[in-house]
């Protein structure tokens, strides 16, 4: 069977829809998640033959970064998918089902999202009777995953907007840097394009999609053209180059405001793409059903109504 291949706009969805896997589950505050973690590390890791946090899992997110009234949907922990191959006797491509069966065979209520490569589990919040849920998200690069997954630190005040608010920026930027069209119907409507594309637990692929479809009609979606995907990156420091130039590091990038800035200078070496970018940007905030940032509606008022 073919592995499937989501579209941004799926991951979006998914990537902050928190805590919603199963029914039996509710939000927990900080001191509730600091002991659910800490369940994890002493329960769960060893079942997959993982040592912890720091080594060869990391907690991404939002986890630790909130004040103590506020409350977390989920917990997100990336895992090396090496490290559970290795332990485990498997193949990477089998260290999806494996990581489910092993937690499933121990008790525990588990929902497998393969289209997103993690598996959810329902975890009995210490000293209640309610239940949390923890997401186990495949990494095979750890430092990718939390520099994708970044959340700013609120206790800092790090930034007013959530991660999702700099992630759909970033992605926006990668979209639209280097789109170019490479066929066009004799009414000369485009019918094929190229684009980068961020894959949130992969890294930066070019990918080719037509508007042509099987009766020889454009249609309204573009439809992914797997056969042309390429590999462009998979690290943060080619990633940062690729969408802001040799002389910016990934620390330069880690929140909304970063970003702006960023764009918004003149060095910017995608200045001549703003208007696409920004109108992308618009797209996947409205895709997540999200507010618009005040920054971009005051500075650009004319996309962002």
């Amino acid at each position: 069977m073919k592995k499937r291949i989501e579209t941004l706009d799926e991951f979006i969805k998914k990537l902050y829809e928190s805590g919603g896997a199963f029914d039996n589950i509710r939000p927990i505050n900080q001191e509730e998640a600091k002991k659910v973690f800490e369940y994890v590390q002493k329960n769960i890791f060893p079942i997959l033959g993982l040592e912890g946090e720091g080594i060869d899992t990391a907690v991404v997110g939002s986890f630790g970064k909130k004040f103590k009234d506020q409350t977390s949907g989920d917990i997100d922990i990336a895992i090396s998918v090496d490290k559970v191959a290795s332990e485990n006797n498997c193949s990477v491509n089998d260290v999806f089902s494996v990581v489910d069966s092993l937690i499933s065979k121990a008790g525990y209520n588990t929902k497998p999202m393969k289209g997103f490569n993690q598996v959810c589990i329902a975890v009995a919040i210490p000293g209640t009777n309610d239940y949390a849920q923890v997401d186990l998200m495949l990494s095979t690069s750890l430092e990718w995953s939390k520099f994708m997954y970044y959340s700013p630190d609120f206790t800092k005040a790090e930034s007013k907007y959530k991660g999702l608010y700099r992630n759909l920026l970033l992605m926006s930027i990668i979209s639209e840097m280097n789109k170019e069209i490479v066929k066009r119907t004799e009414d000369d409507e485009i019918e094929e394009y190229k684009q980068f594309v961020i894959r949130l637990n992969k890294g930066v692929y070019s990918v080719a999609k037509s508007f042509m479809g099987k009766r020889g009609n454009l249609v309204k979606t573009a439809k992914l053209l797997k056969d042309q995907d390429r590999f462009i990156a998979d690290t943060p420091e080619e990633v940062v180059r690729l969408a802001f130039g040799k002389n910016t590091v990934p620390k330069d990038v880690m929140t909304f405001e970063s970003i702006w800035a960023l764009i918004n200078s003149n060095d910017f070496v995608h200045k001549h793409k703003i208007k696409d970018i920004l109108e992308k940007y618009k797209h996947y905030l409205v895709t997540s059903k999200v507010p618009f940032p005040t920054e971009v509606v005051e500075e650009f008022p004319n996309i962002f109504k």
